[in-house]
């Protein structure tokens, strides 16, 4: 995986223009942000400017809850239906996806393990967590070396 084109939105400001830039351009980009299930943060924004784009595909790699936005976009986006987010309708015209098996809740041991077990090691790794933890960029350091 090629990190250089990389680009990481750190305030407000500009992640409101990066989505309107997406929404404006329709340039493909892939978009790794935090779910919450989809109830609050910025995929909020992201999906409220690409949910109805045909172009588009959502892929959830972790759990979502019943009674949640993401929940009802996993329903309900094969059936081309809707979701109600900020109290208006957006109809799911955006391709869903669903990996299972991935979860955000590993623990230091389980993503050193899972390091561990790459065939072919990557030359870069990029914890996003704020919270990372220096123990565990020195114990996934190690496995690469």
């Amino acid at each position: 995986m090629n990190f250089e084109q990389l680009l990481t939105i750190n305030d407000w400001q500009t992640h409101q223009r990066t989505v309107k830039y997406l929404q404006k351009t329709a340039r493909p980009v892939i978009v790794i942000a935090a779910s919450g299930m989809c109830t609050g943060g910025r995929i909020v924004s992201y999906l409220k400017a690409l949910l109805e784009d045909k172009r588009t595909d959502i892929l959830f790699v972790g759990y979502q809850g019943q009674g949640t936005i993401g929940r009802t976009i996993q329903k309900y986006g094969p059936r081309n239906g809707w979701v109600e987010i900020e109290d208006k309708r957006y109809t799911i015209n955006a391709q869903v996806h669903t990996i299972s098996g991935y979860c955000a809740h590993a623990d230091q041991r389980d993503l050193v393990n899972f390091v561990k077990r790459m065939r072919h090691k990557p030359k870069e790794i990029r914890l996003v967590q704020r919270l990372a933890q220096n123990l565990l960029v020195t114990s996934i350091h190690s496995c690469l070396i």
